[in-house]
């Protein structure tokens, strides 16, 4: 993973994003004012695709997302600096931003014109983290 904070482009932006749960770390990180734990993220995580709140799921549901989190989607949000580790969890990397930032542009280019934010969720409402005014997916 050989890219620098200078050289996160649109095509690694969006390989980034490409897993849910990737996209979930980064809007819960990006929305928190302080750092936030891969046990917290993963029952933000299994709530939203259990479309339950975060109080009531069951230990194996978000030890298994957790364990996936840490495995895979948090060292590479964390290896193009997206994320940072942080004493206590994971906060915004020099990337972060950049990252939001390609994704709109993104949006707008296909005429969606939304920003990537959970203003009409909160993190583990069915769902997960919402993008604005209802883009989907396929509409990146």
């Amino acid at each position: 993973m050989g890219e620098t904070s200078s050289d996160l482009g649109p095509e690694t932006a969006l390989d980034l994003l490409s897993a849910s749960r990737r996209l979930a770390a980064v809007v819960a990180v990006e929305e928190a004012d302080e750092p936030v734990s891969s046990g917290e993220l993963a029952t933000m995580t299994a709530a939203a695709e259990h479309g339950r709140s975060p109080g009531r799921l069951g230990g194996r549901s978000t030890s298994a997302v957790k364990s996936d989190l840490e495995s895979d989607h948090l060292p590479r949000l964390v290896a193009h600096d997206v994320l940072r580790d942080a004493e206590g969890g994971y906060e915004a990397g020099a990337n972060l931003d950049n990252l939001l930032s390609v994704v709109d542009v993104t949006m707008d280019e296909c005429g969606a014109g939304r920003s990537l934010r959970t203003s009409e969720r909160q993190p583990g409402d069915a769902g997960g983290p919402a993008i604005s005014g209802g883009v989907r997916d396929t509409d990146i």
